[in-house]
């Protein structure tokens, strides 16, 4: 992909992900993890549902809404709220918590935690535009789901947890703390913090400048990995709001350790892009970095992070940093405002962008850059070109409400439809198999075609549609054949 400006566009990505809510207040998408390179559809679960880790996009919506009021906004924003709130299991856990696995999964903290995340970050910027009784139903809904999380370790950050997941429970206290006349938590915050250092800090990586999180106590003891990149915001911003709370310099000194780690673990792929390192391997005094294959989208949160660190002061370093991770996205977007997912994995990981990664993504943008002249207008217009974004193994294309990862011929065999307003996509068999056919709902019209050559990516349908095709990956495209 060819790099023309150093800014995203943040309405562009925002209106993208508004074509994924649906009338309920549901963030629909193809839950597409471009870390671990999963995806429903790899584990025989066809789920495009809603997911609560798209939970940020609600409080990025509210954050343009604070800046920029506008009805049509309060609306989508109550819409987003009530869903969310309202979405919960018997259990007292969040519904639609299984992200790349889909509905294969009911239980985890993570998922939980950024649901919340993202209704009290839309209180924090928005509540004052809300009714007092739907701000109250927030609050409650996510005390609910705090005492339902007590399963994973009586709701405190033990040896048995996972740093990242962990930290974002303590995100969670602090911001429900912060919001609601609750002092349930107060005390425990401080406490939670010293352990959650206590137990995963891990001075020295890249640098001695520089600090990683071990992802378990276990990787600590025996071997093991450091967290990925993409998730040290929800490490990074838990301190700085401590240290806000608490006054204790070392709090955000460590904040600013886990940004160096990131920023000086980064790489510079075969475009000239500036991206986020995958993790790092750690036994004894041995590590080992691993750079590819990595997102693009979804290195929004730990930029966030890196944000709220300079909001306490300038870095010249972390500035440059950003400066260059915005232009990475902005090398990286669509015309139609989502971003390539990944590289490295010649598969559909790169090409299927994810609302919930996407969404992550908005937040940091929209704390950084602002809402742009206009925004709702453009958000909420309608979307009219046809987005293919193509790789040597597989394409993404989207049209109206319908979508599908495909295969070049030749490639793969990747046959999958869906509809933004749809819970459940498909997978389409070979007509020679005894399988049912593909739901007519879900079938693309005059869906796309490419072959791969030696020299580059043909297209070879006769689709006529007004068409944005963009390519990612080590071969050109060389038009129509």
């Amino acid at each position: 992909m060819e790099h023309r400006t150093t800014t995203p566009d943040t309405a562009a990505l925002a209106g993208w992900l508004h074509s994924w809510v649906t009338e309920e207040g549901a963030i629909n998408g193809f839950h597409n993890h471009s870390v671990w390179g999963t995806n429903p559809a790899s584990f025989v679960d066809f789920t495009s549902g809603h997911t609560t880790f798209a939970g940020p996009a609600v409080g990025a919506y509210a954050q343009a809404l604070a800046r920029q009021p506008d009805e049509r906004g309060v609306g989508l924003l109550r819409r987003l709220l009530r869903y969310q709130a309202a979405a919960t299991q018997p259990d007292g856990q969040y519904r639609h918590i299984g992200f790349q696995v889909g509905e294969s999964a009911t239980t985890g903290l993570i998922h939980n935690a950024v649901g919340s995340l993202g209704m009290l970050l839309a209180l924090r910027h928005a509540g004052h535009l809300l009714p007092a009784d739907e701000v109250a139903a927030v609050l409650a809904a996510v005390r609910r789901n705090l005492d339902a999380c007590e399963i994973y370790g009586g709701g405190r950050p033990g040896e048995d947890g996972t740093c990242n997941q962990e930290y974002a429970r303590v995100w969670v206290k602090q911001l429900y703390t912060e919001l609601s006349d609750d002092r349930t938590y107060a005390g425990e915050i401080p406490e939670d913090l010293a352990e959650l250092v206590r137990l995963f800090h891990h001075r020295g990586v890249p640098d001695a400048d520089s600090a990683g999180t071990f992802r378990t106590v276990r990787d600590r003891a025996e071997g093991g990995i450091l967290e990925p990149a993409e998730y040290y915001g929800l490490m990074i911003v838990p301190l700085v709001l401590g240290y806000r709370a608490q006054g204790d310099p070392e709090l955000l000194a460590e904040a600013r350790r886990l940004c160096r780690h990131v920023a000086r673990s980064a790489w510079t792929d075969e475009t000239g892009a500036v991206r986020y390192h995958r993790y790092w391997y750690v036994k004894g005094e041995r590590a080992l970095k691993t750079d590819t294959p990595m997102l693009i989208a979804g290195m929004g949160l730990t930029l966030y992070g890196i944000h709220e660190v300079l909001a306490e002061g300038p870095d010249a370093e972390l500035e440059a940093f950003t400066d260059a991770c915005l232009a990475t996205y902005a090398g990286y977007q669509t015309p139609a405002g989502y971003f390539a997912s990944a590289s490295g994995w010649h598969n559909e990981a790169d090409i299927a962008p994810s609302t919930a990664w996407h969404a992550h993504d908005l937040l940091f943008l929209m704390a950084e850059l602002g809402p742009g002249g206009g925004f709702w207008d453009r958000v909420l217009a309608p979307r009219e070109r046809q987005s293919v974004l193509v790789s040597d193994r597989a394409f993404w294309a989207e049209s109206g409400v319908h979508w599908c990862v495909r295969s070049p011929l030749t490639a793969g065999d990747l046959h999958l439809y869906g509809r933004k307003d749809r819970a459940v996509f498909a997978r389409e068999f070979f007509a020679w198999t005894d399988r049912e056919p593909l739901p007519e709902e879900l079938r693309y019209p005059d869906v796309p075609e490419f072959f791969v050559s030696g020299e580059g990516i043909h297209r070879v349908d006769g689709g006529e549609a007004p068409t944005d095709i963009t390519t990612v990956g080590p071969l050109p495209y060389r038009g129509r054949l």
